[in-house]
Protein backbone atom coordinates (compact mmCIF):
# COMPACT_ATOMS: atom_id res chain seq x y z
CA UNK A 1 0.00 0.00 0.00
CA UNK A 2 2.88 2.55 0.58
CA UNK A 3 4.42 1.30 -2.41
CA UNK A 4 1.32 2.49 -3.99
CA UNK A 5 0.57 5.54 -2.00
CA UNK A 6 4.51 6.82 -2.81
CA UNK A 7 3.34 6.06 -6.69
CA UNK A 8 0.44 8.25 -7.13
CA UNK A 9 2.11 10.77 -4.77
CA UNK A 10 5.22 11.10 -7.73
CA UNK A 11 2.38 10.81 -10.53
CA UNK A 12 0.54 14.04 -8.75
CA UNK A 13 3.51 15.77 -8.56
CA UNK A 14 4.56 15.07 -12.14
CA UNK A 15 0.75 16.55 -12.86
CA UNK A 16 0.94 19.38 -11.46
CA UNK A 17 4.80 20.47 -12.90
CA UNK A 18 2.80 19.73 -16.45
CA UNK A 19 0.15 21.94 -15.71
CA UNK A 20 2.57 24.77 -14.23
CA UNK A 21 4.19 23.99 -17.23
CA UNK A 22 4.42 26.93 -20.06
CA UNK A 23 6.22 25.06 -22.85
CA UNK A 24 5.40 27.03 -25.55
CA UNK A 25 7.51 30.42 -23.83
CA UNK A 26 11.51 31.28 -23.69
CA UNK A 27 12.30 32.56 -19.85
CA UNK A 28 15.23 34.45 -19.10
CA UNK A 29 15.67 35.19 -15.46
CA UNK A 30 17.73 37.63 -13.70
CA UNK A 31 17.87 37.38 -9.53
CA UNK A 32 19.41 39.77 -7.74
CA UNK A 33 19.67 41.51 -4.13
CA UNK A 34 19.89 44.99 -3.00
CA UNK A 35 22.63 46.77 -1.70
CA UNK A 36 23.15 50.03 -0.45
CA UNK A 37 24.23 51.85 -3.58
CA UNK A 38 21.05 51.23 -5.00
CA UNK A 39 19.08 54.40 -3.14
CA UNK A 40 16.25 55.72 -5.15
CA UNK A 41 16.86 58.91 -6.63
CA UNK A 42 13.87 61.71 -6.04
CA UNK A 43 11.34 62.67 -7.92
CA UNK A 44 12.92 65.18 -10.01
CA UNK A 45 16.31 62.88 -10.88
CA UNK A 46 13.97 60.74 -11.37
CA UNK A 47 12.65 62.53 -14.24
CA UNK A 48 16.01 63.83 -15.69
CA UNK A 49 17.28 60.17 -15.67
CA UNK A 50 14.19 58.78 -17.85
CA UNK A 51 14.81 61.75 -20.39
CA UNK A 52 18.35 60.08 -20.69
CA UNK A 53 17.02 56.97 -21.23
CA UNK A 54 15.39 55.82 -24.83
CA UNK A 55 11.67 55.81 -24.72
CA UNK A 56 11.84 56.80 -20.59
CA UNK A 57 11.44 54.01 -18.54
CA UNK A 58 8.42 51.79 -17.35
CA UNK A 59 8.03 51.06 -13.25
CA UNK A 60 7.83 47.75 -11.20
CA UNK A 61 7.07 47.77 -7.88
CA UNK A 62 7.42 44.81 -5.60
CA UNK A 63 6.80 42.12 -4.10
CA UNK A 64 5.16 41.60 -7.26
CA UNK A 65 4.21 43.15 -10.79
CA UNK A 66 3.71 41.48 -14.03
CA UNK A 67 3.63 44.52 -16.74
CA UNK A 68 1.61 44.39 -19.65
CA UNK A 69 2.86 42.71 -22.52
CA UNK A 70 5.32 44.71 -24.53
CA UNK A 71 7.40 44.69 -27.73
CA UNK A 72 11.25 44.83 -28.54
CA UNK A 73 13.08 45.05 -31.68
CA UNK A 74 15.88 42.78 -32.10
CA UNK A 75 19.92 44.40 -31.68
CA UNK A 76 20.24 43.05 -35.57
CA UNK A 77 17.45 44.88 -36.92
CA UNK A 78 18.12 47.40 -39.48
CA UNK A 79 15.12 49.43 -38.98
CA UNK A 80 14.54 49.97 -35.46
CA UNK A 81 15.67 53.36 -33.15
CA UNK A 82 17.76 53.02 -30.04
CA UNK A 83 14.20 53.25 -28.24
CA UNK A 84 13.00 50.26 -30.08
CA UNK A 85 16.38 47.90 -29.48
CA UNK A 86 16.05 48.90 -25.55
CA UNK A 87 13.38 49.04 -22.99
CA UNK A 88 14.01 50.32 -19.32
CA UNK A 89 12.14 49.53 -15.99
CA UNK A 90 12.72 51.34 -13.14
CA UNK A 91 12.13 48.37 -10.49
CA UNK A 92 10.63 50.18 -7.38
CA UNK A 93 10.04 49.64 -3.32
CA UNK A 94 12.85 47.34 -2.63
CA UNK A 95 14.45 45.68 0.09
CA UNK A 96 17.64 45.91 1.31
CA UNK A 97 19.43 42.46 0.90
CA UNK A 98 15.78 41.08 0.05
CA UNK A 99 16.32 38.04 -3.17
CA UNK A 100 14.51 39.48 -6.12
CA UNK A 101 13.72 37.99 -10.09
CA UNK A 102 13.06 39.78 -13.02
CA UNK A 103 11.70 37.35 -15.25
CA UNK A 104 11.32 37.94 -18.91
CA UNK A 105 9.25 35.39 -20.88
CA UNK A 106 8.66 35.32 -24.83
CA UNK A 107 7.23 32.89 -27.58
CA UNK A 108 9.46 29.65 -28.17
CA UNK A 109 9.53 29.78 -32.13
CA UNK A 110 10.37 33.50 -32.00
CA UNK A 111 14.66 31.77 -31.86
CA UNK A 112 15.46 35.45 -29.77
CA UNK A 113 17.51 35.23 -26.53
CA UNK A 114 17.00 38.18 -24.51
CA UNK A 115 19.46 40.33 -22.22
CA UNK A 116 18.53 42.14 -18.71
CA UNK A 117 21.49 44.30 -17.12
CA UNK A 118 20.86 46.21 -13.81
CA UNK A 119 21.89 49.38 -12.84
CA UNK A 120 22.06 52.08 -9.83
CA UNK A 121 21.05 55.40 -10.82
CA UNK A 122 24.64 56.84 -10.59
CA UNK A 123 25.64 53.81 -13.02
CA UNK A 124 22.76 55.10 -15.33
CA UNK A 125 24.24 58.62 -15.18
CA UNK A 126 27.97 57.67 -16.32
CA UNK A 127 26.31 55.29 -18.73
CA UNK A 128 25.19 58.42 -20.33
CA UNK A 129 28.03 60.17 -19.33
CA UNK A 130 26.52 62.55 -16.90
CA UNK A 131 29.18 63.20 -13.71
CA UNK A 132 27.24 60.90 -10.72
CA UNK A 133 27.97 62.90 -7.60
CA UNK A 134 27.30 66.56 -9.67
CA UNK A 135 23.95 68.95 -9.64
CA UNK A 136 20.82 67.36 -8.78
CA UNK A 137 21.46 64.34 -10.69
CA UNK A 138 22.41 63.09 -7.77
CA UNK A 139 20.15 63.12 -5.77
CA UNK A 140 18.77 60.14 -3.14
CA UNK A 141 15.94 59.38 -0.95
CA UNK A 142 17.32 58.23 1.98
CA UNK A 143 15.43 54.59 2.93
CA UNK A 144 14.39 53.84 -0.37
CA UNK A 145 16.08 51.57 -2.88
CA UNK A 146 15.72 51.26 -6.51
CA UNK A 147 17.43 49.79 -9.36
CA UNK A 148 17.13 50.19 -13.46
CA UNK A 149 16.97 47.74 -15.52
CA UNK A 150 18.20 47.50 -19.58
CA UNK A 151 16.19 44.89 -21.60
CA UNK A 152 17.58 44.21 -24.99
CA UNK A 153 16.93 41.18 -27.69
CA UNK A 154 18.87 39.39 -30.15
CA UNK A 155 18.29 36.88 -33.18
CA UNK A 156 19.44 34.07 -32.61
CA UNK A 157 17.79 31.61 -34.76
CA UNK A 158 17.56 30.35 -38.25
CA UNK A 159 14.95 31.23 -40.49
CA UNK A 160 13.74 31.19 -44.39
CA UNK A 161 11.10 33.66 -43.91
CA UNK A 162 13.45 37.29 -45.42
CA UNK A 163 14.27 39.90 -42.65
CA UNK A 164 13.17 38.16 -39.90
CA UNK A 165 15.67 39.82 -37.33
CA UNK A 166 13.56 43.40 -37.85
CA UNK A 167 9.84 41.65 -36.69
CA UNK A 168 9.50 42.96 -33.11
CA UNK A 169 9.19 40.32 -30.58
CA UNK A 170 6.40 40.40 -28.23
CA UNK A 171 7.60 39.63 -24.53
CA UNK A 172 6.15 39.57 -20.76
CA UNK A 173 8.15 41.09 -17.94
CA UNK A 174 7.42 40.40 -14.19
CA UNK A 175 9.49 41.92 -10.91
CA UNK A 176 8.65 39.00 -8.16
CA UNK A 177 9.83 38.87 -4.53
CA UNK A 178 11.27 35.50 -3.27
CA UNK A 179 10.40 33.77 0.13
CA UNK A 180 12.26 31.10 1.56
CA UNK A 181 14.07 30.91 -1.78
CA UNK A 182 10.99 30.81 -3.72
CA UNK A 183 9.26 33.40 -5.64
CA UNK A 184 6.23 35.14 -4.16
CA UNK A 185 3.31 33.52 -6.23
CA UNK A 186 5.12 29.88 -6.59
CA UNK A 187 4.71 29.84 -2.83
CA UNK A 188 0.94 31.10 -3.56
CA UNK A 189 0.36 28.00 -5.52
CA UNK A 190 2.29 25.32 -3.53
CA UNK A 191 -0.14 27.13 -0.66
CA UNK A 192 -3.44 25.84 -2.63
CA UNK A 193 -2.12 22.70 -4.63
CA UNK A 194 -0.34 21.67 -1.08
CA UNK A 195 -4.32 20.69 0.61
CA UNK A 196 -5.34 19.30 -2.73
CA UNK A 197 -2.67 16.70 -3.06
CA UNK A 198 -2.86 15.69 0.30
CA UNK A 199 -6.71 15.70 -0.09
CA UNK A 200 -6.29 13.26 -3.11
CA UNK A 201 -3.79 10.79 -1.31
CA UNK A 202 -5.55 10.44 2.15
CA UNK A 203 -9.12 10.56 0.92
CA UNK A 204 -9.47 9.67 -2.82
CA UNK A 205 -6.78 7.78 -3.49
CA UNK A 206 -7.79 4.80 -0.57
CA UNK A 207 -11.39 5.00 -2.51
CA UNK A 208 -10.12 4.81 -5.74
CA UNK A 209 -7.81 1.54 -4.30
CA UNK A 210 -10.15 -0.07 -2.19
CA UNK A 211 -12.85 0.32 -5.51
CA UNK A 212 -10.15 -1.72 -7.98
CA UNK A 213 -9.14 -3.66 -5.26
CA UNK A 214 -12.99 -4.77 -5.21
CA UNK A 215 -12.98 -5.06 -8.58
CA UNK A 216 -10.02 -7.35 -9.24
CA UNK A 217 -10.95 -9.64 -6.32
CA UNK A 218 -14.36 -9.92 -8.58
CA UNK A 219 -13.12 -11.05 -11.35
CA UNK A 220 -10.85 -13.63 -9.78
CA UNK A 221 -13.34 -15.05 -8.16
CA UNK A 222 -15.12 -15.50 -11.48
CA UNK A 223 -12.21 -16.94 -12.73
CA UNK A 224 -11.95 -19.37 -10.21
CA UNK A 225 -15.59 -20.31 -10.33
CA UNK A 226 -15.09 -21.10 -13.76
Amino acid sequence: MALRFGHVLLLAVATLLLLCRNAAANTCIRHFAPTAKHKSPDALALDLIAALTPGGFSMLSAPYTLAPAATISTQQSSNASRAEKEQWYYLDNLGLGVSYELRISNAAATGVDFEIELYSADDVLRLHNKPAGSAELSSKVEGKLAIFSKVTASYAGHSTWPSVENWPVAYVIVLEKHVAGLPLQALKLIAVLVPVVLAGLFVATPRLIAMINAVVAEEQGKLKSS
